[in-house]
């Protein structure tokens, strides 16, 4: 009886989960590659990793044999795009009386300076700065 609940455990720990057909060949066509690291190791491919944009280790392995080109990710193009991306998100602009078209406001332009003076003379400000009502 003890045997018969011994085997029986045996029998479900044993069993194997399925894997459809395409796992199958998908795991046969790309076999896993590990290898055990010091920390310090570990740590520096971690870093160039993240350098070359988040690159996967896969990635990386496929450079060093030469059958992908990784690049480091070019930071003045990204700052750019991403100053370009702000500019847009944030500029100042006004509709033209006349024409209706839009007029962005340049920093430091005769437009900017005129509405910063406007600003001033009528005395925008914060409405706490005006304890809470707004002039």
């Amino acid at each position: 009886m003890v045997n018969d609940v011994v085997t029986h455990r045996v029998n479900d720990m044993v069993k194997a989960t399925h894997k459809p057909p395409a796992r199958i060949r998908y795991e046969q066509s790309h076999p896993t590659l590990s290898c055990r690291l010091d920390k310090d190791t570990h740590d520096l491919l971690k870093q160039r990793l993240e350098d070359l944009g988040g690159v996967s280790f896969a990635d990386f392995v496929k450079d060093s044999l030469g059958l992908l080109q990784l690049r480091m990710p070019d930071i003045e193009k990204i700052k750019d795009e991403a100053y370009d991306q702000a500019k847009k998100d944030n500029q100042i602009w006004y509709f033209c009386a006349v024409c209706r078209k839009r007029i962005d406001v340049e920093p430091n332009s005769d437009s900017h300076k005129a509405i910063i003076g406007y600003m001033k003379e009528y005395r925008w400000a914060h409405s706490s700065c005006h304890g809470g009502a707004r002039t």
